[in-house]
């Protein structure tokens, strides 16, 4: 019997060739979308899973809440929190460790390679206790200034990993080569990592003496701090350990005493504790503005294209119910004969439901097929280096044969239960069978459910790509074009140079300017102390300490990127003020110097005009080196040098060279090689043992919307499937259509019809199921990206999600026009003579 069974599925694939395509095609451009969209969520899903103990494992995140402004959020914490959580909270922290993460320059055969060095606490393999390739963990982490390489480090700079005993040199610890020795090599870690190291040293805390903002403070926010948790503790017990100390034993309770701040310290400080696993995709909510140590993820895309890939294979499955039901009519006489001769409904309907799963297995080949050649492509377009070896992933290739038998399964259920109904006297004595209205109109609703599902897709497409081109297209309130952005500016072997470097950059042909600053545009870093008005004709705030963002500018900067103040003036040589220096501890004065703010900042100072700002003076407490004065020479427009993801913080500019890391070069040469050829120059002599970081600012800029590029490609990618898998089931169901009405075609063409009429008959038909189809998804997608714009400070307005929706539903129904018309028009042009022989 199952022999039997196998031979009529075959003849029934191989003697409906065109349904039989068109069932495959699209079960397997369902299944090709679902495998690469599955590849996609579960490299997000496992990041960090291959950490020894890492469900053990949490991070501390920061919070600052201050009237008045957004919060200021990070993934870093403060120095001193890792000692005190490790000493306050002992009975749920085993041990701590902190990061902090620096650019270096590692020297071989008088060559500058640029590399990122992680100093870590010696405690750092007890908290990652990461597999060794070469050395012992407790040989190769013992004292401070040892360094750990990855393999791949290892191979780059030596051509092995047996390298324990070498010596690398790193430039440069205050101006002077570094001789570091190799005493372990760690296994290369796996790409779906928060972290990726490749020189790990241990560190020696006296090195960060002269900046006590990275290690010894409460306040400022520039480490990364892991605790591995007791067996039994949770990341929610050791936040609540952790506000109890706050609020009751930490110095934070003396801090806010002497400022005269009312409330606890958790009314100002909300950090949070976070595991491991969880921080690929949920640290977002974290960051704020600030980055993290690799491309963070987010939970809801991940959520989004899991829906989308079940939503393809929906689509799919409901084009191989429809063509199923609709050709069952065809084969009512060998359903009838079958239960003639003794075949339960039961058997009948595994008959078809064999068939279905026959049909989808097919599919799955050819998916996979698919899913080789368009892994490259997928690839480039997410940034990913995705893998897809079944040989080597055996539970991948038994989900991906479950997923298949299960489509299978569905897809031929309905199919099996109707062609398994019919009833033999009724058939055979009229010898044929007829199409009932039900299952017509369930095709019908099928259809609809297809069209509102790829018009849906395709309204999120356009509205993440109008977004994205909103905000690079918006206004950022100064010139970006013919710049070139030099990074690092502070390293050592740079900074001694950095006048040098600068003046000689403006000797080069076609170089406009050089002007430095502590960031570049688009680079999200945040500083933030506290600054109070003095009194003056206006008291302003009246006195209030305010928290607002601060960044060093030099001379000429704001001229360069073609700021003009709204009042004021910007920094000038003329001014021996305009310079801040800080004042050494031991001569325990009050510091003096200009400074600018932006409107943002004006109205947090309770300034009502920038005209009324100029003058006025801030008290702050300067990067920790004591009180100052700062007397306002000018207010700058709102300039967006953040992503407007992120909108403008109130910002106070100083003009602090020790602060200057980044020298934007402005040029007006279209000779791009050979400009960058003698800036290349300049640096090789003045600063050859560290490499240059140089980038364009439009590029730069770019980059920020990275993220959402690839989240509109994959979205489009998708979209454009979906609506090629429904058109497939369309132009699968009007070919039935045309068969189904042969006579009648011909008689209306005796009577007179033409081929148009013919053809807007059955463009008609197919054309109300995708305008129902329209009017349910548009609603469901302006619900759900007007949910998704709310994320954006400054974005689309919802009205413009409907224009997008109008325009997606208009393109959906052209193209069913043209799906139907494209065989409704061979039909329609056929001699009426066959039509009326047709039996």
């Amino acid at each position: 019997m199952f022999k039997n069974y196998l031979m009529t599925a075959w003849r029934h694939i191989i003697k409906n060739r065109l349904f039989s395509m068109i069932n495959v095609l699209g079960l397997a451009i369902g299944l090709m979308s679902c495998i690469l969209i599955l590849l996609f969520v579960r490299d997000e899903l496992t990041y960090d899973a291959w950490v020894p103990e890492g469900e053990r494992v949490v991070r501390l995140h920061s919070a600052f809440q201050s009237p008045g402004r957004p919060p200021f959020l990070t993934v870093r914490s403060a120095g001193r929190m890792m000692e005190a959580m490790k000493n306050y909270a002992s009975a749920e922290v085993e041990d701590g460790v902190r990061l902090v993460v620096e650019g270096t320059s590692i020297l071989q055969d008088d060559r500058a390679f640029d590399e990122t060095i992680f100093f870590a606490d010696g405690s750092f393999f007890n908290v990652f206790p990461l597999p060794f390739a070469d050395g012992d963990v407790s040989r190769a982490f013992s004292k401070p200034m040892d360094l750990v390489i990855s393999e791949d480090a290892a191979v780059r700079y030596f051509g092995r990993t047996d390298v324990v005993g070498e010596t690398l040199t790193s430039c440069c610890l205050d101006s002077t080569p570094v001789s570091l020795q190799v005493t372990g090599v760690i296994k290369n870690m796996p790409e779906n990592s928060h972290f990726d190291i490749d020189f790990l040293v241990y560190m020696d805390p006296a090195m960060f003496d002269p900046f006590p903002n990275i290690l010894n403070t409460w306040t400022s926010v520039n480490t990364y701090t892991y605790f591995k948790l007791r067996e039994g503790a949770t990341a929610a017990d050791l936040k609540e350990r952790l506000y109890y100390w706050l609020d009751n034993e930490s110095p934070f309770v003396e801090m806010g005493q002497q400022r005269g701040m009312e409330g606890k310290p958790t009314d100002f400080m909300r950090p949070n504790v976070m595991p491991l696993h969880d921080l690929h995709l949920y640290a977002r909510k974290d960051a704020g503005n600030m980055g993290d140590l690799s491309a963070m993820g987010d939970v809801q895309s991940v959520y989004a294209f899991a829906i989308v890939a079940i939503l393809i294979l929906v689509i799919a499955s409901i084009n191989f119910m429809n063509l199923a039901t609709a050709r069952g009519i065809r084969r009512a006489r060998e359903v009838a004969l079958r239960k003639v001769m003794g075949a339960s409904r039961l058997q009948v309907a595994g008959q078809f439901l064999g068939e279905a799963v026959a049909v989808a297995c097919i599919a799955l080949l050819v998916a996979l097929v698919g899913v080789e050649m368009a892994l490259p492509v997928y690839n480039d377009a997410i940034n990913r280096t995705l893998e897809f070896d079944l040989a080597g992933d055996l539970p991948l290739f038994a989900t991906l044969i479950g997923v298949a038998v299960i489509v299978g399964v569905l897809s031929g259920s309905y199919p099996a239960a109707y062609l398994s109904h019919f009833r033999p006297a009724k058939i055979l004595k009229s010898n044929k069978s007829s199409d009932s209205g039900a299952a017509s109109k369930f095709r019908t609703v099928l259809v609809v459910f297809q069209f509102a599902i790829s018009i849906g897709l395709i309204v999120c497409t356009a509205v993440i790509y109008g977004q994205t081109e909103y905000a690079r297209n918006m206004d950022v309130g100064y010139s970006y074009s013919s710049k070139l952005e030099l990074m690092g500016m502070r390293r050592a072997g740079v900074a001694e140079q950095r006048d040098a470097i600068a003046d000689a950059m403006r000797q080069i042909p076609g170089v406009e300017s050089v002007v430095y600053s502590s960031e570049a545009p688009s680079q999200d870093n945040e500083n933030n102390t506290s600054f109070q008005l003095l009194p003056g004709e206006d008291e302003g705030t009246g006195g209030e300490q305010v928290v607002i963002n601060y960044h060093s500018m030099g001379y000429d900067f704001f001229e360069a990127y073609d700021v003009t103040p709204l009042a004021g003036r910007t920094f000038d040589r003329a001014f021996g003020t305009d310079e801040t220096v800080l004042v050494p501890e031991e001569e325990n004065r009050m510091g003096a110097s200009s400074v600018m703010i932006n409107e943002t900042a004006m109205r947090a100072l309770g300034l009502r005009s920038p005209e009324e700002a100029v003058g006025r003076v801030l008290r702050a407490d300067v990067w920790q080196a004591g009180q100052y004065d700062l007397t306002i020479i000018g207010v700058v427009p709102d300039i967006y040098f953040r992503s407007l993801k992120f909108g403008v913080r109130p910002t106070v500019y100083f003009n602090q060279p020790d602060r200057f890391n980044v020298a934007t070069i402005t040029f007006n040469t279209n000779d791009i090689p050979t400009l960058l050829g003698n800036i290349d120059k300049v640096w090789t002599e003045l600063a050859p043992l560290v490499p240059m970081r140089r980038e364009f600012l439009v590029d730069m800029l770019d980059a920020q919307y990275q993220a959402e590029d690839a989240q509109a490609t994959m979205f489009a990618a998708f979209s454009v499937l979906a609506v090629i898998v429904a058109c497939l089931g369309l132009y699968g169901l009007a070919s039935f259509t045309a068969e189904q009405r042969t006579k009648e075609i011909g008689i209306r063409k005796v009577l007179g019809a033409t081929v148009r009429d013919i053809v807007q008959l059955l463009v008609w038909q197919f054309s109300r199921p995708v305008l129902i189809a329209n009017i349910i998804a548009w609603p469901l997608a302006w619900y759900v990206m007007s949910g998704w714009l709310e994320g954006f400070q400054y974005r689309l307005d919802n009205s413009f999600i409907w224009v997008l929706a109008l325009a997606a539903g208009t393109i959906a129904l052209l193209v069913s026009w043209l799906t139907v018309a494209s065989r409704a028009i061979k039909v329609a042009q056929s001699n009426p003579i066959h039509a009326l022989r047709y039996e």
